[in-house]
């Protein structure tokens, strides 16, 4: 009996010390940049007008992540007003990695927005007015699944989710569309499944 119990501690001790050198292989190929899944993938951040590639099609001073990947080289740009994410608008251009030809180019971008953020209520009034939560300012897109405000509003919106627990432990999510100039509820968001 003694003998099992000290073969069992031996197999689990081992199994252990197994477990703790993979981890720290893992993560030491994670921290050179390895990609377990053996597709290479690079990403910085590059100014367009600097970027050689990018550059002969994009003449901004905007900022673009840059990822390489083992067949292409995608730039992409995500608008921002004074630091306010505009939802789902971007630019978007992905290039053949061998050859640097164009292979598409996406952008989605609203002309109906302010050049700067305008003044808007604090994040606690937000969360106030939506009675608690957690809130994030967004300026919102016409196309938006998660937050179907229609028309989209010109002003930026104080997005508050609260979570709120089911009797049998399972949360879901209350998202309130809040006006950050006007203080006033727009709209409810659809929460995720």
């Amino acid at each position: 009996m003694r003998s099992k119990t000290l073969f069992i501690c031996l197999v689990l001790a081992s199994v252990l010390i197994v477990g703790i050198i993979v981890a720290v292989i893992s993560t030491d190929l994670l921290r050179k940049g390895v990609n377990m899944n053996e597709q290479e993938t690079n990403v910085s951040w590059v100014i367009a007008s600097e970027d050689e590639l990018l550059g002969e099609y994009e003449k901004s001073d905007r900022a673009f992540k840059k990822s390489i990947s083992n067949r292409t080289i995608t730039y992409v740009h995500r608008r921002k007003i004074d630091g306010v994410m505009v939802t789902r608008d971007r630019i978007t251009y992905v290039f053949d990695k061998n050859t640097k030809e164009l292979i598409r180019k996406d952008a989605q971008w609203r002309d109906d927005l302010p050049e700067h953020l305008p003044l808007v209520i604090p994040k606690e009034q937000a969360e106030s007015i939506a009675g608690g939560g957690s809130a994030t300012l967004y300026f919102l897109s016409n196309d938006s699944h998660v937050y179907p405000i229609k028309p989209a509003p010109k002003n930026p919106c104080w997005v508050v989710w609260k979570t709120i627990k089911t009797e049998n432990g399972i949360p879901y999510y209350n998202i309130t569309i809040v006006d950050a100039v006007e203080g006033k509820i727009l709209g409810y968001g659809v929460p995720p499944p």
